[in-house]
């Protein structure tokens, strides 16, 4: 029933061209609705695969996917400027995610100064709503386990993350001599949207959604953030239903 529901969300998912973005910058032109937000982020197939499923699967959450914004994630600090500099030099009034990994953050000092500088040059966007920091602790796998657990202890690294997660996602691919870690990491596997319909299958996208918002926000009131693992990706899910695709 649910891949029946979902299925029937299903519609074409399209890009905006040059001469749309041109027009939204014009002032003498009608104001236009704005484009489903942008996702940048540090992982070059999980999470870019992931988002592009989301957004043909979900019409209520359209994004904006292109390739050249997945990178690699011990780089973040360092490509996300340019890749949210095109954007907005495309749209002035782009939305975007930014999606990265804690892991190689805590605890390095030399990473998190570089990740301060790049929150620093970006400070007004943030402040304004406009770019939004979507970090998970230790990795966007831990995103993925919420699905089918909340759980908040501390996890410190991915490969951590994708075995506790290994005996509810691993039945979704047929790869069964590879590794979870693998399968997430490699393109090959990852083309088709049936790994992204079966984790939200049966309400799961929404106790995902629940619990990462319920849990930071807990964390966050007793001061224990720094002390468990999380993830903001929920908030590329919390905004209304004003984004529209052209």
């Amino acid at each position: 029933m649910a891949k029946r529901k979902m299925a029937a969300e299903k519609k074409p998912q399209k890009h905006f061209k040059s001469p749309v973005i041109a027009s939204r910058q014009d002032k003498g032109i009608r104001e236009m609705a704005p484009l489903a937000p942008f996702i940048v982020s540090g992982g070059k197939n999980t999470e870019r695969y992931y988002f592009q499923h989301i957004s043909s699967l979900f019409a209520q959450y359209p994004f904006e996917v292109r390739p050249r914004f997945f990178g690699k994630e011990s780089k973040y600090t360092e490509e996300f400027p340019l890749r949210i500099k095109e954007i907005l030099r495309e749209d002035a009034d782009a939305k975007i995610f930014c999606v990265f990994d804690w892991d190689t953050i805590r605890g390095n000092d030399e990473n998190l100064k570089r990740h301060n500088v790049f929150v620093k040059q970006i400070k007004s966007y943030i402040d304004n709503g406009q770019i939004i920091l979507c970090p998970s602790m230790p990795s966007f796998e831990y995103w993925f386990l919420l699905h089918f657990k909340n759980m908040t202890r501390l996890i410190t690294t991915c490969e951590e993350a994708s075995k506790l997660l290994n005996p509810y996602m691993k039945p979704y691919f047929s790869q069964k001599n590879i590794n979870l870690f693998d399968i997430l990491k490699s393109e090959k596997y990852l083309k088709k949207s049936d790994w992204v319909e079966n984790l939200c299958s049966e309400g799961k996208l929404d106790a995902a959604i629940k619990r990462a918002e319920d849990n930071i926000k807990a964390a966050e009131d007793a001061g224990e953030l720094k002390n468990q693992s999380y993830s903001f990706v929920y908030k590329a899910f919390k905004r209304d239903n004003a984004y529209v695709t052209l």
